[in-house]
């Protein structure tokens, strides 16, 4: 059954307000069995349908009006109100309705928002009733013109299709209301939303442009204006009731983030209105699915990794798999690979990698798979420029690692010049650890340590394509150790070529030999010209920020020395420093001892660094017997030095090793005697006696003595170890009782540096000392015998009370170079004091042979 046209008068009674809904026009009722198979009754609730629909959406509606509903049985409504012609004043209308029953031809051919204010609704329905029931669009509502207003309300449009959308996703979905000054901006959301839907969805949306009472309106669109009983600000129906699109300045429903809305929007703000899907595509079966519009979007070339970076996360994803799929699935229409990577460089630009992995997995996996069944160059690299996480470069090393590896292994039989891309993609795909790999920078290493040769270019082509940081450690690794000590010439040889910029560029990451060839070839050359040791201590500096030399490094001296020295000897006086600067144990690491053993034996003169170098070596087998004397000489010199321990053994163990060390060299000798000096004045006057020390000292050579005067009066040079001596009277009476004995053999000299040891320490010591503490040093020697409190006394008399000229700050008690003056001192009874170089003789307390290493106990 067809219900053509009908009108109607809408009216309100004056005194009470209430509807009358008058028709005007109406069709015949059918006849029992009449048209369509409808009786009298059906038409009957049809019409009651069709009036009640008119009387809940425009009984409080003003004229000009255009509504579209649906009715029970699935047949649509659409109305539209106009003013009373004849009684404009008057609160009354008509309304013009066309029915068009489920089935029937109609809004197939155009959308019911189409009829908005067209004149056409004027014109009479056809007498014979076969004419268009429907009004004709005239244009009011043209793409341009949506796509204009798209444009000027573009913050609010997808939010507004996304409720769109959600009216179709949930049966029982909320209202849509549109708060708007203006009805004719009504027009166009509605309008817009038809544009947007697949066709069919265009078809049955409802609407009313404007209602006063929303609440009794059955149409999924409800426009109000600024005078509607609708409170916009109740949280209630904002919230919860309603989705609201307020353009008067209202809250409006939160907005609710949807794909297809958003996708939507976007081609409106590039100017390019969505196009339904053809019949028949995958994507029918969901016609809000995101892969049409996707499409679309690149297909216009509006699609851009930094627009589809303001989706919202979720729509971001969905956008990111589609495109991912039509990257697996390159049929017909598919966009293509170059626009697809064009998205994907531009989105890694602004998303986190989890984003934009799966289309830069999908992009990959194509080249590659294409790659490994045919054998070939790719053309291009499909790994560089791409936003691949260390998630997405795992799965792709196990899904082609293996097979990229093992296809190096047969490209490298060939040219160098044709490793760089199967070289690069083995490296990202199965790491630096594939046979692959290591075959080809052994390889690349061997070709550039030949610059001469013809490939020496091609080589470092591929490394300067690949760029791999990792390979570039591997090559340089692999050349320190094909250049190490005496092949360091090799290296020297490519640097000084052209191919050597390479090198230097990459000095930063090179083993510290590689950089230390480069700085030799650039100190050594113009404009420098460094040679000897003044090129070893340069290229031996710490680099900034560091405290070590490169030369402490054994690999790296063996290196540096044949950079500098090669198979010569560097000069005599250079060996100390060599060992300051890299120390001994890195010389005997870099098996360069043997060169530093003519030093050892022969140095010219004694330093620090020649005792260093003995401790290191003196239990090398490799030694001579004379060599190995030498060093344990300067060893066990330098520990009694450090130690004062164990003077019997060293007293023996000396001249033993003098003996099998001789001849000894003056310098050395005098070292020796310097350090057994600085031990012997650390010992206790009890440990230097005992132990045969002191028969030692006294029968040595002049130089040990002097060394021995020298270390002891330095200990009496400070003003507060003066006054703790004289603090000591126990240990100032112990001092004189040992250095003032008489021994068996004594050297010439002896005699004398006794003298100036006892005025140059104690000497300075009594002066400080009071009587009290100068009666406990009498006292002390009193035990011994009344022969040692005379001399003590006789001595102490000789040295007399002036004042301290050592002590710095003193005035001199006498004028310099006059000598000391004379009287004084002498105690009337006791023997005169000696004169001056004479000692007083003591009885020997000595048994008959007496040795001075075993003295009595």
């Amino acid at each position: 059954m067809v219900i053509r046209r009908l009108s109607y008068l809408l009216d309100r009674e004056p005194d009470t307000g209430s509807v009358r809904l008058q028709p005007i026009r109406s069709p015949e009722p059918p006849r029992s069995g009449g048209e369509g198979g409808v009786d009298a009754g059906a038409f009957d609730d049809l019409l009651a349908q069709v009036e009640q629909v008119i009387t809940l959406t425009h009984r409080r509606t003003p004229h000009g009006v255009l509504s579209c509903s649906r009715l029970p049985d699935g047949g649509s409504l659409l109305c539209n109100g106009r003013t009373d012609g004849e009684q404009p004043g008057e609160r009354r209308q008509f309304i013009d309705v066309v029915h068009l029953p489920t089935g029937v031809a109609g809004f197939d051919r155009m959308w019911p928002i189409d009829t908005w204010r067209s004149r056409s609704w004027d014109a009479p329905d056809p007498a014979d009733g076969r004419g268009d029931p429907l009004p004709v669009p005239e244009g009011h509502l043209d793409l341009p013109l949506l796509v204009r207003f798209a444009q000027e309300q573009a913050s609010r449009v997808a939010p507004f299709l996304a409720d769109v959308r959600r009216l179709w996703a949930d049966p029982a979905g909320r209202q849509i209301v549109i708060a708007e000054e203006d009805p004719e901006t009504v027009v166009r959301w509605i309008a817009l939303a038809c544009a947007s839907l697949p066709e069919q969805h265009a078809r049955e949306l409802t609407f009313v442009t404007r209602a006063d009472e929303p609440h009794d309106a059955p149409q999924q669109i409800v426009g109000i204006g600024p005078d509607s009983s609708f409170d916009r600000h109740d949280p209630l129906l904002v919230e919860h009731l309603y989705r609201v699109h307020d353009g008067l300045g209202g809250p409006g429903s939160p907005y609710v983030p949807d794909t297809w809305a958003e996708l939507t929007a976007a081609l409106w703000q590039a100017g390019a209105p969505p196009t339904p899907s053809a019949p028949g595509t995958a994507e029918t079966g969901d016609p809000f699915a995101p892969a049409t519009l996707v499409r679309q979007l690149l297909r216009t070339g509006t699609a851009s990794g930094d627009g589809l970076t303001t989706l919202h996360r979720d729509s971001l994803r969905a956008v990111v798999d589609t495109l991912a799929q039509a990257a697996r699935d390159q049929s017909q229409g598919s966009p293509a690979i170059e626009e697809l990577t064009r998205v994907c460089q531009e989105l890694g630009k602004h998303c986190t990698e989890s984003v934009t992995d799966p289309l830069a997995l999908a992009l990959v996996r194509r080249r590659l798979a294409a790659a490994l069944d045919q054998d070939t160059a790719l053309g291009q690299d499909p790994l560089v420029g791409l936003p691949l996480g260390e998630a997405a470069r795992r799965s792709l090393r196990s899904e082609f690692g293996l097979g990229f590896d093992k296809g190096l292994v047969r490209r490298i039989r060939g040219p160098v010049a044709t490793w760089a891309e199967p070289l690069h993609l083995a490296l990202v795909l199965h790491g630096d650890q594939g046979p692959g790999v290591e075959d080809a920078v052994n390889k690349l290493v061997r070709v550039l340590l030949q610059p001469r040769g013809r490939e020496c270019a091609d080589a470092v082509n591929v490394l300067k394509s690949v760029g791999h940081q990792g390979l570039n450690r591997l090559v340089l690794a692999r050349i320190a150790v094909e250049t190490t000590g005496r092949r360091s010439h090799l290296l020297r040889e490519l640097l000084r070529s052209p191919h050597g910029e390479w090198v230097r560029a990459h000095r930063d990451i090179a083993p510290p030999s590689v950089r230390l060839v480069e700085q030799a070839v650039w100190w050594g050359g113009s404009p420098h010209h460094l040679r000897g040791i003044d090129l070893f201590a340069k290229l031996a500096e710490p680099a900034p920020g560091a405290t070590v030399s490169p030369a402490a490094d054994p690999p790296t001296l063996e290196t540096l020395w044949g950079l500098v020295w090669g198979a010569d000897q560097p000069e005599r006086p250079d060996f100390p420093r060599i060992v300051r600067i890299c120390g001994a144990e890195a010389v005997l690491g870099a098996n360069l001892g043997t060169r530093f053993l003519a030093w050892l034996t022969s140095p010219g003169r004694f330093d620090q660094e020649l005792v260093d170098f003995a401790r290191a070596v003196h239990r090398r087998p490799e030694l001579t017997k004379r060599e190995r004397a030498i060093a344990q000489l300067l060893a066990l010199a330098d520990d009694f030095a450090r130690t004062s321990h164990a003077p019997r053994d060293v007293v023996d163990r000396v001249e033993e090793l003098r003996r099998a060390g001789s001849p000894l060299d003056v310098p050395l000798w005098d070292g020796v005697q310097y350090l057994l000096a600085r031990g012997l004045a650390g010992l206790s006057p009890h440990d230097l006696y005992q132990s045969g020390a002191l028969s030692f000292l006294a029968t040595a050579e002049p130089a040990l003595q002097r060394h021995y005067r020298a270390a002891v009066v330095a200990e009496f040079a400070d003003d507060a170890k003066v006054n703790r001596m004289a603090a000591q009277p126990e240990t100032v009476a112990d001092l004189f009782y040992v250095w003032r004995r008489e021994l068996t053999r004594t050297s010439r000299d002896w005699p004398f540096v006794v003298d100036e040891l006892l005025r140059n320490t104690l000497g300075v010591v009594v002066r400080r000392m009071n009587d009290e503490q100068r009666g406990a040093v009498a006292t002390r020697l009193a035990g011994r015998s009344n022969n040692w409190v005379q001399n003590w006394l006789r001595w102490t008399n000789g040295v007399g009370d002036g004042v301290d000229t050592r002590i710095p700050g003193r005035p001199a008690p006498h004028p310099p170079g006059q000598g000391r003056p004379q009287g004084g001192g002498h105690v009337p009874g006791q023997p005169p004091p000696p004169r001056p170089g004479e000692l007083p003789t003591y009885p020997p307390e000595y048994p008959s042979g007496y040795s001075p290493s075993h003295p009595p106990r």
